[in-house]
């Protein structure tokens, strides 16, 4: 009888043991697909960083205009947004020709509509607060975009 006592605790001995070993190797397990997923996600990280990197040093070697970047100093934004507008000649910058044409122009809640030549304005019109109402009154074909609006090379 002592001999299969014994052979009993030996054998529940043997079963604690397996089943230590088999919950160290399922920590190591655990612990190895940790490592993976966090290399992983390293991976990531690092590849998102330098997209950025890159994003932000093609905006420094390549400035567009049209993206406008806050400006730091209200002063300066204060100034730019209180230019008086000039209405005297209006003249292309790039050839130098004066411009002759008509100009639709939203200024002071009301849509202008100006007529140049030879870049002297020689007609101001006021229209109505809004280009679809001028559009429907004064029957205007108003350009989408505030763009100058030339007249034919015939004139």
């Amino acid at each position: 009888m002592i001999n299969t006592q014994l052979h009993n605790q030996l054998i529940e001995l043997e079963i604690q043991r397996k089943a230590q070993e088999a919950k160290k190797r399922v920590q190591e397990a655990k612990t190895q697909i940790l490592k993976e997923r966090l290399r992983q996600a390293l991976y990531i990280v690092g590849f998102l960083f330098i997209i950025l990197l890159l994003l932000i040093l093609l905006l420094w070697l390549l400035p567009n205009k049209s993206i406008n970047y806050p400006i730091l100093n209200s002063a300066k934004s204060q100034q730019k947004n209180h230019n008086p507008i000039k209405r005297g000649n209006v003249q292309k910058k790039k050839e130098g020709k004066p411009f002759s044409g008509t100009e639709y122009v939203k200024e002071n809640n009301y849509v202008y509509k100006r007529v140049y030549k030879d870049g002297v304005m020689v007609k101001e019109e006021k229209l109505a607060p809004t280009i679809t109402e001028s559009k429907e009154q004064n029957h205007e074909k108003i350009p989408q975009f505030s763009m100058p609006k030339k007249k034919d090379a015939s004139n």
